[in-house]
């Protein structure tokens, strides 16, 4: 099967794809993204994520002329056209291109990518032994809550953590306020309640992490969005990761320490259980 790609209303090969070298994206990083999923061939949340989407436009001031709708139709076609059982979409919009100048350029066309990539069936299913994480420093830029192309501090957070030995790294403020892991929400199990970081600048909301924090409480589990501190994660009964492609990624151990049992835990597969029922085979 074919991976695909869309560039400005085109569908064509990916290997084919090219975006021009003064593109903003290249140059500032100038530009967001959304990343969606398929569960049955068909795209999961298309709705919130590109709800999403425009939030994180309207953020950085990028106008663009095609709607929630046609997007959705070009998501649906590129899914199509791959023909794979399941596919990942990856959908970038950047402020155009322009001569290299830090200014806002005022007549820029803006670029719309989007790949589709085979995404490898997996059983339903928590990861069976669970990951390692470490914690870091938080040092991105303040406003995680747009979902912005520029991710820099990620990359080098998520190399910190393979080299420690690790699957991932949790980002943490002066004060040990818990924000988020390189590319997913974090949600931990304390007295059998849920417990994950509110909204905010420090965070992106993640579609899978209020869909989890529904599955939770329809499975008649108290959850809370609240502070949680780093001391909050080496205390904690059970601990997850959530993303739109990991879903339930339960965490073990926390900078070598372990968590609870040292198991992924009975409330992170009691979560899952629900919000696969809810969302994946309804």
């Amino acid at each position: 099967m074919p991976e695909i790609a869309y560039v400005n209303g085109e569908f064509l090969p990916l290997e084919r794809a090219t975006v021009r070298v003064e593109d903003r994206g290249f140059q500032f990083a100038d530009g967001i993204y959304e990343v969606v999923r398929t569960y049955g061939g068909k795209p999961f949340a298309t709705d919130a994520h590109l709800a999403r989407l425009f939030r994180s436009l309207e953020a950085i001031e990028i106008k663009v002329s095609a709607t929630a709708e046609q997007l959705t139709s070009i998501i649906e076609e590129g899914v199509k056209r791959s023909g794979f059982a399941e596919a990942i979409v990856y959908l970038q919009i950047t402020r155009g291109c322009a001569p290299r100048h830090r200014g806002m350029p005022k007549d820029a066309k803006p670029t719309i990518v989007m790949t589709v990539r085979e995404l490898p069936v997996r059983a339903m299913k928590l990861t069976a032994n669970g990951i390692a994480v470490i914690t870091l420093p938080e040092f991105r830029w303040a406003r995680c809550d747009v979902k912005s192309i520029a991710l820099l501090p990620s990359v080098l957070a998520y190399q910190a953590a393979k080299k420690a030995g690790a699957s991932d790294a949790i980002f943490v403020q002066e004060d040990e306020t818990v924000n988020e892991a390189t590319a997913g929400n974090v949600f931990l199990v304390s007295r059998g309640r849920l417990r994950t970081p509110p909204k905010s600048t420090h965070i992106l909301a993640g579609v899978t992490r209020d869909k989890l924090l529904e599955a939770g409480r329809a499975a008649g589990i108290e959850a809370a969005e609240e502070r949680i501190s780093k001391s909050d994660l080496y205390a904690a009964e059970e601990i997850f990761l959530t993303s739109t492609t990991s879903e339930v990624a339960p965490v073990v151990t926390v900078d070598g320490k372990q968590i609870g049992t040292g198991k992924p835990g009975p409330v992170s597969a009691r979560i899952y259980e629900q919000f696969a029922r809810m969302f994946i085979r309804a």
